[in-house]
């Protein structure tokens, strides 16, 4: 779920507690207090404790959903920053813009050298994965399409996929909103 990582992130420091602190009063880890007030995904139960210690209603902890952004190079940047982000969604624009971004660099790197080339290929996989794994969940795809990517041709299957519209948060599963 969307938390408005802001609230919680000026809660805490109004009351003068450190993260770690956050995390003992409220039972969560501490690795979950970083990625609420770093990415704004939580899960029910984390909202629930969080809103327990401030005491507050959860409600006013729920965020609404970011938009990406709406500028070619804030968009690669923003790709590359939540590299390990494999949760939250992605629209056409991010994907479709670091998509376009990957082939330009790769394409250079091996003009250069071929040993470049690989290099560069090793060190975008991951956030490549991760924005696929975003962009086919915001098109309410099945994130397992991606093994298409290891059959001949099968890449084009999964740009098709690329290719449909976003879901509205309505037409979402229950599931697939919670995470």
């Amino acid at each position: 779920m969307i938390i408005n990582s802001e609230k919680v992130k000026q809660l805490r420091e109004n009351k003068g507690w450190s993260q770690e602190q956050l995390s003992a009063l409220s039972g969560l880890n501490l690795r979950t207090i970083q990625r609420v007030e770093k990415r704004g995904s939580a899960s029910p139960e984390t909202i629930k404790a969080l809103a327990s210690v401030f005491e507050i209603n959860v409600e006013s902890l729920k965020g609404e959903m970011k938009k990406s952004p709406q500028r070619a190079l804030a968009s690669v940047l923003h790709t590359l920053k939540e590299f390990d982000n494999f949760k939250s969604r992605a629209d056409r624009y991010e994907f479709w813009w670091f998509f376009l971004f990957f082939i330009i660099v790769l394409a250079l790197a091996e003009a250069i050298h071929m040993i470049l080339a690989t290099i560069v290929a090793i060190i975008l996989l991951v956030p490549f994965l991760a924005v696929s794994t975003r962009r086919l969940r915001d098109a309410g795809q099945s994130i397992w399409w991606q093994w298409m990517y290891l059959v001949p041709f099968g890449v084009l299957v999964v740009l098709y996929l690329m290719t449909m519209p976003s879901l509205k948060r309505s037409e979402m599963s229950p599931k697939s909103q919670s995470s």
